[in-house]
């Protein structure tokens, strides 16, 4: 048999040392250490295992697993009678978890198999299957296959296999989990006809493998050198619209590897880029190590180029864990990061919220000597200022300038933005000028920050001001710029100025309300560019009380083809209602539906709100309708929904 490559050794979980084939030996293990140890010293408080017992059934009743997974361990944890978490501890608290659950239920089976689960789970593989033996019925079946893949994993074979005899005489019908487990049981055998004569047995019984069953069979031909039986399979699992895995590939691209063919394996590793999936860094080892094996040292370098930028697909498809795995590959095998890499692995860890991996990760590239640019920093102090965190965000800055690398505007419209948030006006405007003072030109975004944050603060005419000197200055607002300013004069009870602006930043001369309306164009060429501008009126008009000039606006928002919120919906329900459009309320609620958008829980409940008109109104018992309908989905209206004109 061929020697493991790096790539099979991760294939499938963490493999634990090889232990001795205990078989059946120690079947009755805990008959001795379990009630033995209890009997021989102080028991455990029992009323903190009877509750977790009884948890643990509760859960199994509600079908629960997971959760009934995690309270067994803890319940096996606080039944041991030594201190510690020793072997003989965890030994003794599985035979105390047994009798806990056995005697809080007159139905103790389901609990117990899912005790077995745990056990095996904690590699108490004796313990699980002396409880697995004192079971009059077979338990369910996930309980038998974790039983049957810890003794595989603890390479106990010959153990599993007379353990799936044993449980196939008493009735269990297999899985395709059951099967996996047992062809990797082969694999770790090397026993191939005994791997196909399971991959028989699975078919004849009509149970249709998967993913991991062709990945493990791919693999066991593989290891045993069958290479072109294994090319011939993985064929067959895509003719039968299996879509392979990075561990498929990987496994056949090793085994053309191990035979010095790099080249196929190469094919195989464009096809993976081609179906979408991202490499790791297994994969790029087992590349890697077989072009330097083939004395083909500029295409191995050129895999190490290629990292980088599969780093950051991994960062932004949310595989923080497997980007980081293919930084430490890039490491390990003697490549010096750059700064472009650096900033991809901050950049990274902040889009995911570990601000401090992050910045542990940058102070220790920067002692190591790696180069760094002003990319990873910001990206640092961009997520602080984001979190609140404006201490940070200002040490950073300043270790950023010790280093060498001088701020520039990207730094301080963070800075800015972060303070403006947080209403710090006064240090938001010192760091502006400062900026001012450096000779560094603010941007779209330096002046959208200072105008929101006088804005939110109530200094709207400082937040026009700022709008002035931008467009003196030729940068043109953009849509958050002109949404915050709109928002502004809502709030202001200003909406006729509202109108106005948005108009005027259309390029349309204004009169009054009802010209705003008559200029709509159609829906090729709206004239308001987005929906966050279309929400902010619609608040606005609603505020003004302009209930049936916020319903119109709604309707040309949707014809330009853009969806509000859930917020804007309910507002909009709310104001038909106060009008005593019932059914234009229900037809919202109906397109709220359709195009996807969720219901959010409002606080301030409706009460009775048909009391201004007859229980028997037609009109009433509709509006009775909308609100039942409504509260099922957790909108709340607000109190004062129907006024006197709902008539």
């Amino acid at each position: 048999m061929p020697p493991s490559s790096p790539s099979l050794r991760l294939l499938f979980s963490r493999r634990r040392p090889t232990a001795p084939h205990h078989h059946l030996r120690r079947r009755h293990s805990l008959s001795t250490s379990g009630p033995a140890a209890a009997a021989a010293i102080p028991p455990p408080s029992h009323n903190r295992a009877a509750h977790l017992a009884a948890a643990v059934h509760g859960a199994v009743a509600a079908k629960n697993f997971a959760h009934a997974i995690r309270l067994t361990k803890s319940l096996v944890q606080v039944s041991s009678s030594f201190p510690g978490r020793s072997s003989a501890a965890t030994a003794a608290g599985a035979g105390a978890a047994f009798a806990a659950l056995s005697s809080t239920s007159t139905s103790p089976a389901p609990a117990l198999g899912v005790l077995v689960v745990a056990l095996s789970q904690m590699e108490l593989l004796d313990e699980a299957l002396y409880v697995f033996r004192r079971l009059w019925t077979l338990p369910a079946l996930p309980a038998c296959n974790a039983v049957l893949d810890g003794l595989v994993k603890a390479r106990r074979s010959g153990c599993a296999w007379e353990l799936f005899d044993e449980m196939l005489r008493r009735g269990m019908v297999p899985s395709v989990v059951t099967y996996n487990t047992l062809i990797n049981a082969c694999r770790y055998q090397g026993a191939v006809a005994k791997a196909q004569e399971m991959w028989d047995q699975m078919v004849a019984r009509q149970i249709d493998p998967n993913v991991v069953t062709y990945t493990t069979m791919i693999c066991v031909l593989c290891e045993e050198g069958c290479i072109g039986d294994a090319e011939r399979l993985f064929g067959a699992m895509k003719e039968a619209g299996m879509q392979p895995n990075q561990y498929t590939y990987n496994v056949l691209m090793s085994g053309h590897c191990l035979r010095d063919d790099v080249n196929s394996a190469f094919v195989l590793y464009q096809e993976l880029l081609n179906s979408g999936l991202i490499p790791n860094a297994v994969v790029f080892t087992t590349l890697i190590d077989g072009f330097c094996k083939a004395m083909r040292f500029s295409e191995a370098k050129d895999m190490f180029l290629d990292m980088p930028s599969l780093m950051d697909g991994a960062f932004r498809s949310g595989n923080a864990q497997e980007a980081l795995s293919l930084y430490q590959e890039m490491t390990r095998l003697g490549l010096c990061p750059d700064e472009f890499t650096c900033s991809i692995v901050v950049r990274g860890l902040c889009d995911g919220g570990q601000m401090q991996v992050a910045a542990r990760f940058l102070e220790g590239v920067r002692e190591d000597g790696a180069n760094l640019n002003a990319a990873a920093y910001h990206a640092l102090i961009d997520e602080y200022c984001r979190n609140g965190n404006l201490e940070e965000a200002l040490a950073t800055c300043t270790r950023m300038t010790e280093v060498g690398i001088e701020p520039n505007v990207v730094s301080y419209s963070s800075l800015i933005d972060g303070h403006s948030k947080l209403g710090k006006m006064q240090i938001a405007m010192a760091i502006y000028t400062e900026m001012v003072a450096k000779g560094i030109e603010p941007n779209v975004v330096t002046y959208t920050a200072l105008i929101h944050g006088h804005a939110k603060n109530g200094g709207i005419d400082a937040a026009f001001r700022f709008h002035k000197e931008m467009i003196e200055n030729g940068i043109s607002p953009n849509a958050i710029t002109v949404s915050v300013l709109v928002d502004c004069l809502c709030r202001e009870n200003r909406v006729q100025d509202a109108v106005r602006f948005v108009m005027e930043h259309s390029g349309i001369k204004y009169s009054d309300i009802h010209s705003f309306f008559s200029n709509f164009t159609t829906e090729e060429d709206p004239l308001i560019p987005n929906s966050v501008i279309y929400m902010t009126l619609i608040y606005g008009l609603y505020l003004d009380g302009q209930h049936y000039e916020a319903g119109k606006l709604f309707s040309y928002m949707r014809r330009s083809g853009m969806i509000p919120d859930s917020f804007t919906y309910t507002l909009l329900i709310r104001g038909q209602c106060m009008l005593g459009y019932v059914m234009n309320a229900m037809m919202l609620y109906a397109d709220m539906m359709k195009v996807g958008v969720k219901p959010m829980r409002y606080k301030i409940v409706c009460p009775e709100i048909w009391s201004w008109a007859p229980l028997n109104d037609p009109q009433t018992v509709a509006l009775n309708f909308v609100v039942q309908v409504l509260n099922e989905k957790s909108i709340f209206l607000p109190c004062d929904i129907i006024s006197n004109n709902a008539d």
